[in-house]
């Protein structure tokens, strides 16, 4: 595949982020994109529905589980040029992740005919809160 630009990998990295529809109940948001690293970041701002508990300002585990993989297929799909089906995805998580901004960079570590892996960071501010690491299918043709 020819190299990209900086503004199509954010293009698709953007839409990403819009076509599936939970993403519109979670609302990730495309940060940036590495283009020589091969890292995408994202976004999500802390809402009383994705907390543990009413009573704690901090997100649920499931959140932290679903931006790693949103993050970790954005990395797939962003160099693949067409969605990568998660096939596994695990989880270490570190600490408790505080309701303010959570952030994940996904980064491609390998990009296959078939198979790919991405591995994920899960930040809220500069304190690392879980790493994960996810092989996504990319058996699906490239978009032109």
């Amino acid at each position: 595949m020819r190299g990209l630009g900086q503004s199509e990998l954010m293009a698709r990295l953007c839409e990403e982020m819009r076509r599936p529809p939970f993403h519109g109940w979670l609302l990730p948001r495309a940060v940036a994109v590495d283009g020589d690293q091969k890292v995408v970041e994202i976004e999500v701002d802390f809402r009383r529905e994705l907390g543990f508990s009413r009573d704690a300002d901090f997100y649920h585990g499931g959140v932290l589980s679903a931006l790693a993989d949103i993050a970790g297929h954005a990395a797939v799909a962003v160099w693949h040029g067409a969605p990568a089906p998660t096939i596994d995805l695990r989880i270490d998580y570190l600490r408790v992740a505080p309701g303010e901004t959570l952030r994940a960079k996904g980064l491609l570590r390998k990009l296959g005919r078939a198979i790919s892996t991405a591995d994920v960071e899960l930040f809220v501010g500069q304190r690392l809160v879980a790493v994960a690491r996810g092989t996504y299918s990319t058996l699906q043709e490239p978009r032109p």
